[in-house]
């Protein structure tokens, strides 16, 4: 058989039957971070403007915009719901591939709106779409060797992952399968200068690739067909784009070793690669029981390729002057755990960046390439980090982090999904009751057991 039937008969043939138990229950989690990061992020300047996008279009009413409550086409709602889920950097993240892959979010919205859309759809048949579109999502992202730091090609595999989950639960044959992902390659894409940049699309991007993930199946269901081999043909994606890749990141256990179970959970709403240095500084603080007033200089070290994304360029890290730049700033980010014990959604607005303190402490933050972390990790993006904490008492104190909290080997779990949904709903553009909360939860714990998810979409408005 070869690798393009092999990947679609996997998707085709899944079933809860035949995923493994770990993997399910992390793709109930991916559903619970990825509301929840949508609501903590439905007051974002980025979400506004997604809703006001999809207000613009308009059309047929038939799935839920998260939050606000409108109703638009399945694919409008995917591409609001996915920006917003996006606005604040603060979903999940495969973080073990090259270019890392925030595969839950691009997933996640168009799996619910096709289960609103079709009230046949089982809970059962959704997490089964789901976990297998993520394990194949992450596959390809991990089989691209290049880095997007070099190439400017940035996660450009993602629309795969949005096109297997929406073909899966619209029930095709394999034929209109095989098409859903030659017209997916029409709208493959993914560019790294929205980074360099700190703009919208680095939110919006996910937006666009999970509505054309369900474009690309509902073309194929109209009767489109797209080439035959978009991922090893003679102009296909691997050859056109990604021609130093790993096949075996592909198929390795494919259909038995589920990777999304692999997951990162992200505790902060930062970018991953801040995230060793918060932990770090937060367990010091939390130890030896010191406060922001009490640091006279902190000294971070990490790999070259985390360090061109969140401390270069360097006036820009030392001084972020808007929420995205704020959350790629690793300076940013520890001086924030410093001064105030915790990093949350609001210590990202636009009006807590000038915080003299957070301010003081930045100022007094040096960071610097440690050379034997750039040796044996440099290709990682996400890098540990080590954290010195110099006290104006003359006491220092230090610890390197390389698995920080909600790494798939320190892992976070369904219950710590409810904290921070409890935490996102805080700064929710609409509010949502403690008692919808849990609903939502209580909802998703047990959905296995759903034989439809019609009931979860009221849970999904605020303002009641």
């Amino acid at each position: 058989m070869d690798v393009m039937t092999q990947i679609i008969s996997h998707v085709l043939n899944s079933s809860l039957d035949t995923i493994p138990r770990e993997a399910i229950d992390r793709a109930k989690l991916s559903i619970l971070d990825t509301i929840a990061c949508a609501i903590g992020g439905s007051n974002d300047p980025i979400a506004h403007l997604a809703r006001q996008l999809g207000a613009l279009s308009g059309g047929k009413p038939e799935c839920t915009v998260w939050i606000s409550g409108e109703k638009l086409p399945s694919s409008l709602a995917v591409l609001v719901n996915a920006t917003t889920a996006r606005a604040l950097d603060f979903d999940d993240t495969y973080e073990i591939a090259i270019n890392g892959c925030h595969a839950s979010a691009y997933n996640v919205p168009p799996a619910l709106a096709l289960a609103e859309r079709d009230a046949s759809i089982r809970g059962a048949e959704l997490l089964s779409a789901l976990a297998t579109a993520i394990d194949l999502h992450i596959r390809l992202s991990r089989s691209v060797a290049t880095n997007a730091i070099d190439t400017g090609r940035d996660n450009m595999v993602a629309v795969w992952g949005a096109t297997a989950v929406s073909a899966k639960l619209l029930r095709v044959d394999e034929e209109k399968m095989r098409n859903a992902f030659g017209i997916a390659y029409a709208h493959a894409a993914g560019e790294f200068q929205m980074y360099e940049e700190n703009a919208h699309t680095v939110a919006l991007q996910q937006g666009l690739r999970a509505r054309s993930g369900v474009e690309s199946a509902l073309s194929a269901i109209v009767g489109f067909n797209g080439p035959r081999e978009p991922f090893f043909g003679k102009y296909g994606f691997y050859k056109a784009f990604e021609p130093d890749y790993g096949l075996d990141a592909i198929v390795d256990q494919l259909g038995s070793d589920y990777v999304n179970a692999s997951i990162s959970f992200k505790p902060w709403p930062s970018c991953r690669a801040t995230h060793h240095g918060i932990d770090g500084l937060l367990q010091l603080r939390e130890e030896h029981n010191f406060t922001g007033e009490d640091i006279l200089l902190i000294e971070l070290g990490l790999n070259e390729r985390a360090a061109s994304v969140v401390v270069e360029p360097r006036d820009q890290k030392w001084n972020p002057d808007d929420p995205v730049a704020a959350r790629f700033s690793l300076p940013y980010a520890v001086a924030v755990a410093a001064q105030r014990g915790q990093v949350a959604i609001g210590d990202f607005r636009a009006e807590a960046l000038q915080d003299p303190s957070v301010r003081r402490i930045m100022a007094a933050t040096k960071v610097e390439i440690d050379p034997e972390i750039n040796r044996t990790h440099g290709r990682y993006g996400n890098s540990p980090t080590t954290v010195k904490v110099k006290l104006k008492s003359g006491r220092q104190h230090f610890i390197r982090i390389d698995k920080p909290f909600g790494h798939p080997e320190n892992p976070a779990s369904l219950t710590d999904g409810m904290r921070k949904l409890k935490a996102c709903a805080e700064m929710s553009m609409l509010p949502f009751s403690e008692k919808q909360l849990g609903l939502i939860g209580e909802f998703i714990d047990d959905l296995d057991k759903r034989p439809t998810l019609a009931p979860l979409f009221d849970l999904l408005v605020g303002g009641k």
